[in-house]
Order: C-alpha cells, then sequence, then structure tokens
C-alpha cells in the first residue's frame, strides 16, 4: 500500500501513507523478535518461506510487465507482407483429411499436403487414394528412413522458412473427436506429437481441423 501511495497521490495520501507505512514497520519489527526469539522453534521456515514469496510476487509482477509492453500497440510499425504457406498433415487418406483439405483450401490458393513415409509398402496406396479426392493438390512425400514423422517434417518445415524473409508456415492437422472421452486415448497420438514440437518454433501456426465421430 505504501508503494500505491507513492504511486497515486489523493485525498489525504500523505495520512494514509503514514498509516500504512508505520503498520508495515512494525509488523516488520514484530517478525524479527519472533524470528529471532524463536527462531529453532520453527521460526526458521517463516524467515525462508516470506522472500520466497515475495521474490515470487515480484518475478510474476515484472513478466506481466513484460508482457504488456511486447503487446502494446506502441510497437505498431509497417512490416512486409507475410508469405504463408499452409501444409496439411497427412497420414492417411480418410473424410478426415478431406475436411482438413477443404479448410487448407480457405487459407490458401496452393495449399500443399505432407505424407511422412515411414512405411514405404503404404505410399503407392495413399497416393492412389489421395489422387482421388485432392483436387490437384499435390501430396509431398517426406522420406522417413528411421520411421520418424517428427524428423522429417521438421526438416521440410525448416527449409520453407529459410526460402524467404517474414515466412510463415502453416500446419493444418486433422483430428478425431470421439464420442466418448476415454475414446481419446485411442487417437490423435500424432497430432500431439506435432502440436507439441511445434509450440514454441516461431513462424508456425498449427491449425486444429477436427472430425466428430458418431459411433
Amino acid at each position: 500500500m505504501v508503494r500505491h501511495w507513492l504511486r497515486h497521490e489523493g485525498g489525504g495520501w500523505r495520512w494514509r501513507l503514514a498509516i500504512n507505512g508505520g503498520g508495515a514497520l512494525v509488523t516488520g519489527l514484530v517478525t524479527v523478535v519472533i524470528a529471532v526469539t524463536k527462531f529453532t522453534h520453527g521460526a526458521w521456515i517463516v524467515v525462508v518461506l516470506i522472500p520466497v514469496i515475495v521474490l515470487g510476487f515480484l518475478a510474476v509482477h515484472r513478466h506481466y510487465e513484460s508482457v504488456a509492453e511486447e503487446l502494446s500497440l506502441d510497437r505498431l510499425a509497417a512490416e512486409p507482407p507475410v508469405r504463408n504457406t499452409v501444409l496439411v498433415l497427412v497420414g492417411d487418406v480418410h473424410m478426415g483429411v478431406v475436411k482438413a483439405l477443404r479448410f487448407a483450401e480457405t487459407l490458401a490458393t496452393r495449399p500443399r499436403a505432407v505424407f511422412v513415409e515411414t512405411d514405404p509398402a503404404r505410399t503407392g496406396w495413399v497416393e492412389e487414394r489421395w489422387g482421388k479426392v485432392s483436387g490437384g493438390v499435390p501430396l509431398i512425400v517426406l522420406t522417413s528412413p528411421y520411421r520418424s514423422v517428427l524428423g522429417p517434417l521438421l526438416d521440410y518445415i525448416d527449409r520453407l522458412q529459410r526460402e524467404g524473409p517474414n515466412s510463415v508456415v502453416t500446419i493444418v492437422i486433422p483430428e478425431f473427436i470421439p464420442r466418448r472421452w476415454w475414446q481419446h486415448l485411442l487417437h490423435n497420438q500424432i497430432a500431439l506429437l506435432v502440436k507439441g514440437a511445434l509450440l514454441f518454433r516461431r513462424g508456425v501456426v498449427v491449425v486444429d481441423v477436427p472430425f466428430h465421430l458418431t459411433r
């Protein structure tokens, strides 16, 4: 409250400042006396805990101030146009992927689909089915000798972002929404893995396109 009255002077602020300051001083003195006389009886916990709590509050306050400064419109300035590349993540060809593709076409005139090849025997089958539903959207096949989905996908995103400044890559991910809560454990593991890997990457936007299961 002392800091409050120093920052926001109003009617009778000096009187209020004196009351709050005196109360803080007396409280501090009592705390010191108790800490000294009862130190071995457990008062040391308070001596350690209070500074830790205060430092935690200060850290939170500084974080909020930093966020407010970064979000301030005072930083608004003209930026070069964004180059957005839209990718649809394809693990199989089904109605969920088709819905994601149709949504991706609203974001870009020429989206691309990406399929990470973990089993070469399936690639031809996926390409054949994709040709029937894609409407001409190309399917980029990324080979993965170690059967990893993340590695080739992240490498491809890196290559796209290096093509020019202010490049943004939007990943459209189809997800199943089951009727029952426990069925969530059976689906979307790859989607969760990809989203977790991309969460802290600059210049990457992740879009979920839900497909609600009715059975």
